[in-house]
């Protein structure tokens, strides 16, 4: 894997983090899987971002999922190490590079799986995780626009989709055949009804594909890159007119 060299600076930038978080992460990973509540998540997570780790070798590792993560791994106490913070890192190089963040991996474990839409979500909201009610459908699907419902169409926002998100997912679709990607927010809701939705939607269906399997495989590997309460659909470009642009 082949970086310039200003990424290689930012992943050897000295760091600060928060040692009162890193101390509290050293305490909760001592607490035996089984035992390990919604509470610990909690609190695991919030001191997540802050905290400092040192990196694993080699850097980059593939998941057996086959996505690329960082490899962190909490500091030995009274050990000198150089510093790693994901609050910093996400803005130096891993919303460009499409990276995860795996916690202190084993061969068979880890403390902390984080995906490259975990990590946009923090980018977000502040967060890795969006938990209560949003706009979003869930829906993963190929869609269709049925009679019953009143659609508005835009384009998502820096803040829905961000430059660094676009770039990935133009490159990955590119990658699996789709010649042009494209995309637009879809905002729907039924005529009878005041709820309302929106969704992702890109120009991505079965139809682009060798086989229905490739498909989903392209799908579930977009779901990767995004927030997990994000929802996204794929739908034929001449069923929008003129809605799509290019991703």
């Amino acid at each position: 894997m082949q970086e310039s060299n200003q990424k290689e600076e930012d992943r050897t930038a000295p760091y600060l983090g928060d040692l009162d978080k890193t101390n509290t992460l050293l305490q909760l990973v001592q607490i035996p899987q089984e035992e390990r509540d919604e509470n610990w998540s909690t609190s695991f997570l919030s001191n997540l971002s802050k905290a400092s780790f040192c990196c694993g070798e080699p850097q980059i590792i593939t998941g057996p999922d086959g996505f690329p993560y960082f490899q962190l791994f909490l500091p030995e106490p009274n050990k000198s190490f150089q510093c790693f913070v994901i609050e910093n890192m996400k803005d130096d190089f891993l919303l460009e590079s499409g990276f995860g963040v795996v916690i202190n991996p084993t061969d068979s474990s880890a403390d902390w799986v984080l995906s490259h839409g975990d990590i946009l979500n923090l980018h977000l909201n502040n967060s890795f995780y969006i938990t209560e009610k949003t706009p979003f459908s869930k829906d993963t699907n190929d869609e269709t626009i049925s009679e019953n419902e009143e659609v508005i169409i835009g384009q998502p926002s820096e803040k829905i989709l961000p430059r660094t998100a676009r770039k990935l997912l133009r490159e990955y679709l590119k990658l699996n055949g789709v010649d042009t990607p494209k995309v637009v927010l879809l905002m729907r809701h039924q005529k009878d009804d005041k709820k309302a939705s929106q969704d992702l939607v890109f120009n991505v269906t079965p139809n682009n594909f060798e086989n229905a399997e490739h498909y989903r495989i392209v799908m579930q590997t977009m779901a990767w890159y995004l927030p997990r309460h994000y929802s996204f659909v794929g739908m034929d470009e001449k069923s929008l007119g003129n809605g799509f642009e290019d991703l």
